[in-house]
């Protein structure tokens, strides 16, 4: 059996994160440009493609905050809304990982799963 490809080695990490979460019901693997490789979105009518763009431009924003106001390097940031909240965080210089979560989430546990899966995923990349 051939050794598995890295978008499928992504794909599998995301699904568990997913299946095994109760804080994280939807995330993705985006590059800095919002090119989406790979992402769990389970919500209908949420376009992957949308997650990318959206992620990129979240990432853009929250970096030139950072700097302009001296707070060091970008690591991650949430956004909150009535249906739930967005996390964004650095893989690395060239990826990001954004994780969708219900709006009655456990926050410190979702950042937990955060850092975990970045973990996990750093290794896959």
């Amino acid at each position: 059996m051939p050794p598995k490809k890295r978008s499928e080695l992504l794909s599998e990490a995301l699904e568990n994160l997913i299946a095994s979460s109760s804080d994280i019901d939807g995330a993705g693997v985006v590059g800095v440009d919002g090119l989406v490789y790979s992402a769990h979105v389970p919500q209908r009518g949420l376009d992957v493609d949308m997650v990318g763009a959206v992620s990129a431009a979240v990432l853009g924003l929250s970096k030139r905050s950072v700097g302009q106001l001296n707070r060091g390097d970008f690591a991650q940031t949430m956004i909150q809304g009535s249906n739930g909240n967005i996390i964004v965080a650095n893989l690395n210089p060239e990826t990001i990982f954004v994780a969708l979560t219900p709006p009655s989430v456990n926050l410190g546990m979702a950042f937990a799963e955060v850092r975990s899966m970045i973990a996990a995923l750093n290794e896959i990349l």
